[in-house]
């Protein structure tokens, strides 16, 4: 098959040639003072451009591949299987996982494997959880309860045995979270799982799914964080999930999950078509995704996200004293790359692309936000506050 080769840029007719110049231009200036989102913005993927003149789909079980041969399952499962040595899954043959288009279809994934296993289980998540968990029960008709958070951000144990109690004995999906979206919190898994198992809730009647879009790719390079709260199989958990385009770094929404296989295979279809089995939520599957997360993680490896995860971190602290220092009030947990302050003035909300709810706001320090970025942000932060209070001055107190 010869391949058609793309038009120069200088032939497009001017029109679009000029929507891509501005469209490019945005988007440099975008990606220059991006602070709010946990985006990985450093991500030479090592893939080869060439590679991006084929259809690359991976149909069916990523085990199995497909009768499709314009795929690369082969690179899926040994993305999958660097991600089930960080999460400590001792046997692989007794693992399965999977590349999807983003950490919310591997929640929604979760909670289906969940409810397959336990079909008349209640969802529990915390009140900081992603809105994909309670989304996931809505598509599902899953009945959702939420349980309350700590002022830090992690599920409120207490709530959790309260909710548990509650329920009548019927089984539940518990979802976890490792990196909350706001505060950047970890729930406690290990205690979550004595909670339940206190009040006789064991593995035959629970699931437990840990949503880890973005600190799932932090913890575990981190020793000295508690083990409590890190996402590892070595704990009686089910499913861990995980974004793509976050710690990871790759140029497209994409993630990953990991679940225990016995829940798989209670679900799997043989298509014969296919000469495959249908395992999976999508039936097509980005393969470019798959190769952009496998190169990521053959590239960059352990000791790289190491780095990351240690230089994140530690930026992240040290603007947090920063800020303490100028008089905010801020929260920063332990091992987060996320710094939480009361909500600035709107211009430096859009300027730096600043996520913000009920008052408050956030900066995530990601492996590409530099030391001078992060000084004028502060830079302009405590002009904000000056401006604010001189308004003040002037104005006198409000009626």
């Amino acid at each position: 098959m010869k391949l058609q080769t793309p038009p120069s840029r200088a032939a497009y007719p001017a029109a679009i040639e000029a929507d891509l110049a501005r469209t490019e231009a945005r988007m440099r200036e975008a990606h220059a003072t991006h602070l709010g989102y946990p985006y990985n913005l450093s991500f030479p993927t090592g893939v080869p451009d060439t590679l991006g003149q084929f259809l690359i789909n991976n149909l069916g079980d990523p085990y199995v591949g497909s009768h499709y041969a314009s795929e690369v399952c082969r690179h899926e499962r040994e993305a999958i299987s660097i991600l089930m040595n960080l999460w400590n899954c001792r046997d692989p043959e007794n693992f399965w996982g999977s590349i999807g288009a983003s950490g919310t279809e591997g929640n929604l994934w979760g909670i289906y494997l969940g409810r397959e296993a336990l079909p008349e289980a209640v969802l529990i998540h915390s009140a900081d959880a992603h809105y994909s968990l309670p989304k996931a029960a809505r598509i599902q008709r899953v009945p959702a309860v939420e349980v309350a958070s700590t002022p830090a951000g992690e599920m409120d144990l207490g709530d959790l045995a309260r909710a548990v109690g509650e329920l009548k004995e019927r089984p539940v999906i518990l979802a976890l979270t490792c990196g909350t979206t706001m505060k950047g919190a970890h729930d406690d898994i290990a205690g979550a799982i004595r909670v339940l198992d206190d009040l006789g809730y064991g593995p035959d009647r629970r699931y437990i799914h840990i949503d880890g879009a973005l600190n799932a790719m932090v913890l575990p390079f981190l020793p000295e964080a508690d083990r409590a709260i890190r996402p590892s199989f070595d704990l009686p958990i089910d499913s861990i999930s995980t974004s793509g385009h976050k710690m990871i770094g790759t140029p497209m929404p994409c993630g990953a999950i990991i679940c225990r296989r016995e829940h798989v295979e209670r679900i799997s279809r043989s298509i014969a078509y296919l000469r495959s089995d249908d395992t999976t939520l999508m039936g097509s599957r980005n393969g470019h995704a798959v190769l952009a997360i496998w190169a990521r993680l053959m590239l960059h490896g352990s000791d790289g996200y190491a780095r990351d995860a240690r230089r994140c971190t530690a930026l992240a602290q040290a603007l947090a004293q920063r800020m303490r220092a100028a008089g905010a009030e801020v929260l920063c947990n332990p091992h987060s790359l996320t710094v939480v302050f009361p909500q600035p003035q709107e211009r430096l909300v859009r300027r730096y692309q600043l996520a913000s709810a009920r008052g408050l706001a956030h900066v995530v320090v990601m492996p590409n936000v530099t030391e001078d970025l992060l000084d004028r942000f502060v830079g302009d932060w405590i002009k904000s506050i000056e401006q604010d209070q001189q308004l003040k001055k002037e104005c006198g107190p409000l009626p």
